[in-house]
């Protein structure tokens, strides 16, 4: 019998636990149909609390004092635009490790965009022996990783990426993206062993997709590389979606 699939969820900049879960209800409905009811899928929210001026393109000029008040965003770390520096990554490390602790232990992490790029240093993080100083968790190794609109952190943090990851990672990226364009999510691809054969692209922008074909894609993924030693059964293989 398999082992119940637990997967994590890390949203992308500006977003939460809860908006993430909120925008990936149909897909979170797919997934517990074809991977089984046992499924349980976990949606931390990230340690940073953006302010209003973080956020791309708000002006707050056509919002009401009390959508301004609860105009909530969270992010990983916040980048140095000078130095490349990933800002409060050992608070986010601190609070990754607790929660692997709490609530693990983990199948596979799916992220998008700032959390696709978290996702990919966790997973390569989990594969080595040195590690950030505030990361102590003894969670094993990830089976997978699915990065949406990923990309490769700045050189500074290049030993996260050599040598290449080698858990399984999925690429998915939208081929109209302007927030993550493609030869920086393909940069993210080179830094994992057969990256480009579990690349995937979908005709759209910056979000996760919906349609069956995608989500499809992602379940047969997630099946194939959680059962270990266990081949996926004929009538389950999804990989003419990949």
């Amino acid at each position: 019998m398999a082992s119940p699939i637990n997967l994590l969820f890390l949203h992308g900049y500006t977003q939460s636990g809860t908006s993430f879960s909120a925008k990936t209800k149909a897909v979170q409905k797919t997934l517990q149909k074809v991977l089984g009811p046992a499924t349980t899928m976990h949606f931390p929210t990230g340690p940073v609390k953006l302010e209003l001026a973080d956020i791309p393109g708000f002006s707050g000029q056509d919002s009401t004092p009390a959508e301004t008040e609860n105009q909530e965003a969270y992010a990983w770390w916040r980048r140095n635009d000078a130095t490349g520096e990933y800002i409060h990554l050992p608070e986010t490390w601190k609070y990754l490790s607790d929660y692997l602790d709490t609530h693990g232990p983990f199948t596979g992490v799916i992220g998008f965009s700032q959390g696709a790029a978290l996702a990919a240093m966790l997973t390569s993080i989990l594969e080595r022996p040195n590690r950030p100083e505030t990361f102590t968790t003894k969670h094993p190794q990830m089976k997978f990783a699915v990065c949406y609109s990923g990309f490769r952190a700045p050189k500074q943090y290049d030993s996260w990426y050599e040598p290449k990851i080698t858990t399984p990672v999925l690429h998915v990226i939208g081929t109209l993206d302007t927030v993550v364009d493609e030869g920086r999510s393909l940069e993210l691809v080179r830094a994992c062993e057969g990256g480009s054969e579990k690349t995937v692209y979908h005709p759209g922008g910056h979000y996760l997709p919906a349609t069956k074909n995608m989500v499809m894609t992602l379940a047969g993924f997630i099946k194939q590389y959680s059962q270990e030693q266990k081949k996926v059964e004929d009538d389950d293989d999804f990989s003419a979606f990949l």
